[in-house]
């Protein structure tokens, strides 16, 4: 290319493209990742009250509650939980923790377990993976939100059909 000559219309369009997937690409790559539906008020009312009338003590395995922060090494947590089945061999249980800790919401299924700790308010805190006769293990918060949004669609199907 000679001094004061164009750029050959290829060269240009090319560029400008170039420019273009660029700046929406890293638009995308910004974006928050999608909320998680709460539950209602009315919903956690609910299961608050099938946790006292039709729920069961429980003690928490420690490693569960370790894992999450809720206690260290082999301490112990009880509390109160209710049960619900899903489909084909899943099971959902909701915690409710001692001294305001919120919630904890476990789902069982195909010899898997998922484990989200919640606040009061069921929104989420910590989460935790396993698969059975393996020890369980942290999971990261953006990767467990895709879990729990599940669960608490689940629970809130659940409340408004039960």
């Amino acid at each position: 290319m000679r001094d004061g000559q164009r750029p050959p219309i290829s060269f240009s369009l090319l560029a400008a493209l170039l420019l273009v997937f660029l700046a929406a690409s890293s638009g995308f790559a910004q974006a928050p990742p999608a909320a998680v539906r709460a539950l209602s008020g009315a919903q956690l009312r609910k299961i608050d009250g099938w946790i006292t009338e039709q729920g069961r003590d429980i003690a928490i395995t420690p490693i569960i509650t370790d894992i999450l922060g809720l206690t260290k090494g082999d301490q112990t947590m009880s509390c109160r939980a209710f049960a619900a089945a899903g489909d084909g061999n899943e099971v959902h249980q909701i915690y409710v923790l001692p001294e305001g800790k919120g919630y904890l919401d476990a789902h069982f299924y195909n010899d898997k377990l998922d484990v989200y700790w919640t606040d009061k308010d069921f929104a989420l805190i910590a989460a935790l993976e396993g698969v059975r006769g393996q020890k369980p293990a942290p999971t990261s918060f953006a990767d467990a939100q895709y879990g729990f949004g599940y669960e608490v669609a689940w629970w809130a199907n659940y409340t408004d059909t039960h």
